[in-house]
C-alpha cells in the first residue's frame, strides 16, 4: 500500500510539471552586448537603428491589451524608462516599408538591445516574413 501511496505523489509531481504553463520564446538572435539598466532619453524626432524581433505575447508591462493581429511593439528596456512610453506611438522602417504601431510592453534586455523593438506579428509582417525572423530596422517617436 505505501508503495502505491508513494506512486501516486511521484505521478501526480510528475504531471503537475508537464501541465505548467509553456514559455513563449522570443524570436531572436541577438547578439548584441545587453543594455545597462540606466534609462536612455527618448525624443520624438530622433530616429534610432537596431533590430526588429517578433513576439507572440499577449499581454505587457503597458496594461494595454492586445493580440498578435494588433500594431504595437514592445520597447527596450532602456529607453522605456518604467512606462514612461506606454501608449506613445512609433514609426518603424525597413526595406523601403514604413509602419506606426503603439507602445505596449517593455521587452527585456536579453531580448532587446538599447535601441531594438520587439514587434508584433501584424508590425513584422508589414516589414518582412516572419520567417526573417530578425530585421535590421529604424524607428522614430510620431
Amino acid at each position: 500500500m505505501a508503495f502505491i501511496y508513494k506512486l501516486a505523489i511521484v505521478a501526480t509531481a510528475a504531471l503537475a510539471m508537464v501541465s505548467a504553463a509553456p514559455v513563449t520564446a522570443r524570436h531572436t538572435t541577438d547578439t548584441e552586448t545587453p543594455a545597462s539598466s540606466e534609462s536612455i532619453i527618448t525624443t520624438a524626432g530622433t530616429t534610432y537603428s537596431g533590430r526588429g524581433t517578433w513576439f507572440t505575447d499577449a499581454t505587457g508591462s503597458c496594461d494595454i491589451s492586445f493580440s498578435t493581429n494588433d500594431m504595437v511593439v514592445a520597447m527596450n528596456a532602456a529607453m522605456m524608462s518604467g512606462t514612461a512610453l506606454c501608449g506613445k506611438t512609433v514609426r518603424v522602417e525597413h526595406g523601403g516599408k514604413s509602419v506606426t504601431a503603439r507602445v505596449t510592453d517593455t521587452c527585456p534586455s536579453q531580448f532587446c538591445s538599447s535601441t531594438s523593438l520587439d514587434l508584433s506579428q501584424a508590425v513584422f509582417k508589414q516589414l518582412a516574413p516572419l520567417e526573417a525572423g530578425e530585421i535590421d530596422i529604424k524607428w522614430s517617436l510620431v
